[in-house]
């Protein structure tokens, strides 16, 4: 990576030459586009870009690897997670953390995710211009670096107190995620939201009027030259993925409505299973199970192609917390690129993103296994419908969702956090 003399005045038109932005993140740089999209955003305007997250897989691991050096950023794992590896460290003090909570009480950083105390000394002792948190623990983290002096910036992907089941997160962890969140809604140097429903209600919660920056989740549109015919023969093919096939991810709903279909079509679903077998088994059995075709995840560089093949892809986030009712997630936006016409849940956040790209699709109910039945049958019964729906995809990919348009809005806030 090409070094920039940090002597050297910068230019008021070129704010970014010679700065360094540190960013922190709780698993793989290849499991965290907005983190990628930012990366490759600040090191086009000059910028040098240090990430730093955990590792816990080891083919995402070496995708991490390939990832930095095609954006040209400086990425390393604080803990190293990955099973099989000599060096139990890192997993040990892990898993004491939980214990020690478990049993007593004791609540510890780790408790929020992984990597948090070598986070926090990594960019303590890292000069910056700038930190973005984009993490659980990485809230635990800024609060820290505010005290240290350094600018700091939230990405608030999701809303993390707010996300998970009740179940699934004690009263007392949701509890101190939820101080940290109004701290840093106060007094962080800038805060981002993929959403305008969960910006207002973020600024809401935090009674401030420091509303987060929109940045949405969206991708550099692909090439007009590249895009494939909306027209596809054949059975139509539904299409959803994820990095886990597993519970509460509207699946359940979606095996309830095969059975009501009719005519010719399959079913794709692309993740790993992650020791949801049974469960799957369970749910996707019976008389539909043969059209229902599970794939491998892909890399990034390949995700695109492999949407491709699809005519229709299914955003059927289940609203059972705050976070999935207001948040809009990547696979929306990814569908749309990609050319395929769009079933989505009727939450907060997804409304928005269709409200935005007319004819793009059809919105259901959550949990809705007969609407979302009949919004399928109604794009197998009409190839037209179907046609039209995905040109539309198209169309908003290039002319409202293209990242091109959104990258100035994410510079300017996190300049703005900057304060130079």
């Amino acid at each position: 990576m090409a070094m920039v003399d940090p002597s050297r005045p910068t230019p008021p038109e070129a704010p970014w030459q010679g700065r360094t932005v540190v960013s922190l993140i709780m698993g793989h740089l290849a499991s965290s586009p907005r983190v990628q999209k930012q990366a490759r955003a600040l090191r086009e305007a000059g910028a040098r870009v240090l990430v730093r997250g955990n590792w816990l897989d080891p083919r995402l691991a070496q995708e991490d690897l390939s990832l930095a050096r095609e954006l040209d950023i400086d990425f390393a794992a604080v803990t190293d997670l990955r099973p099989g590896r000599r060096d139990l460290g890192d997993r040990l003090r892990h898993r004491l953390a939980h214990e020690g909570f478990k049993r007593i009480g004791l609540f510890s950083s780790r408790i929020l995710g992984p990597g948090a105390p070598e986070l926090w000394r990594y960019a303590a002792g890292q000069p910056s211009d700038l930190v973005t948190v984009h993490s659980e623990p990485g809230l635990w983290v800024a609060k820290r670096l505010l005290g240290a002096g350094k600018r700091i910036v939230v990405d608030f992907e999701d809303w993390f107190s707010e996300d998970q089941l009740p179940s699934d997160r004690s009263p007392a962890v949701r509890g101190r995620l939820r101080q940290l969140e109004m701290l840093l809604l106060h007094r962080a140097h800038g805060c981002l939201a993929p959403t305008e429903a969960m910006a207002s209600a973020l600024a809401e919660s935090a009674g401030t009027d420091r509303r987060p920056t929109v940045v949405r989740n969206c991708f550099p549109a692909a090439p007009v030259e590249d895009r494939p015919s909306s027209r596809v023969p054949g059975p139509v093919s539904f299409y959803w993925f994820s990095q886990t096939i597993g519970p509460g991810r509207g699946l359940e709903v979606l095996a309830s409505a095969l059975p009501q279909l009719r005519g010719e079509w399959n079913l794709y679903l692309r993740g790993a299973m992650r020791g949801y077998g049974s469960w799957f088994d369970t749910v996707f059995g019976g008389a539909t199970r043969s059209r229902v075709h599970v794939l491998p995840p892909v890399p990034n560089d390949a995700l695109l192609a492999a949407n491709r093949q699809h005519a229709v892809g299914l955003a059927l986030e289940a609203p059972y917390c705050r976070n999935k009712e207001l948040t809009a997630s990547n696979k929306i936006h990814e569908y749309m690129r990609a050319g395929a016409a769009v079933i989505a849940t009727r939450t907060a956040g997804q409304v928005e993103v269709m409200a935005a790209s007319p004819g793009a699709g059809l919105l259901v109910e959550p949990g809705d296994a007969t609407g979302l039945a009949a919004a399928m049958q109604a794009l197998i019964d009409s190839p037209e419908k179907l046609a039209a729906c995905r040109q539309s995809a198209l169309t908003a990919s290039r002319e409202v969702w293209d990242w091109s348009m959104h990258a100035p809005r994410l510079l300017d806030a996190l300049e703005r956090a900057m304060g130079k």
